[in-house]
């Protein structure tokens, strides 16, 4: 039986192998999409102030045409002054051309306003595009580097695999059926060491009695206390 149970453990090295490669596999994906998701804040970061910056540009334009229309209204008023009759009419058109002027003063205003707003607004969206474009390196660089591990881990798992299968082969049919039943029911750790009759799956004390019989190696034994198979120090 010592043989047996030395099989065993070879089995659960094995198996709790396969279980830390598989558990980094299974962070791949999130690991993946946390990067994305770093990515992704930086561009929505650059991607807003460029919105930012063209809803401005787009004002100024908007005002820049106002600005130039008022102009030629004014113009026109020009024209109108030496063919006016009276002097109630002269006086309208004077008021008139002094409010286009003063709608136009305050337009321009408005417009020197935002192109200081945009000119700073430059200078940020220059870093958040700096920042952006690092951002993507690192990301590029960064998942590169987690497919060549997780490539490296498949390679492993299909290895510990194999070794696993051909392992259990030497196992007895009835002792790996024991082993195949615990494993289902207590999960990764199957098979576990005892040492000064505590055993190392739950940290319990086994019995005194029960803790000499284990050292004969004379059959399997279960843990009262997590039910995993258990084994003296080999």
């Amino acid at each position: 039986m010592r043989e047996q149970i030395e099989i065993l453990v070879k089995l659960q090295a094995i198996d709790s192998d396969i279980h830390h490669v598989n558990k980094r596999l299974g962070k791949v994906d999130d690991q993946k999409s946390q990067l994305e998701l770093e990515l992704h804040g930086a561009k929505s970061s650059k991607d807003s102030l460029q919105a930012e910056m063209e809803a401005l540009n787009k004002t100024y334009r908007s005002l820049e045409a106002d600005t130039s229309v008022n102009l030629s209204k004014v113009a026109a008023s020009k024209e109108k002054l030496s063919s006016v009759k009276t002097n109630k009419e002269y006086q309208s058109l004077l008021k008139e051309m002094e409010d286009i002027r003063a709608l136009n003063s305050k337009m321009e205003d408005q417009m020197l306003e935002i192109l200081d707003h945009i000119e700073q607004l430059e200078l940020q969206l220059a870093e958040k595009i700096r920042q952006f474009n690092s951002a993507e390196k690192r990301v590029a660089a960064d998942k590169a580097k987690i497919e060549r591990a997780a490539a490296a881990d498949r390679e492993k798992l299909s290895g510990l695999q194999e070794e696993f299968r051909a392992v259990m082969e030497t196992v007895a049919p009835d002792t790996l059926k024991i082993f195949q039943s615990v494993r289902t029911q207590v999960g990764n750790l199957t098979i576990a060491k005892v040492e000064n009759a505590v055993c190392a799956g739950c940290h319990m004390n086994i019995p005194p009695q029960m803790y000499n019989e284990l050292q004969r190696f004379d059959a399997l034994m279960y843990c009262p206390h997590c039910q995993r198979l258990i084994y003296a120090g080999l």
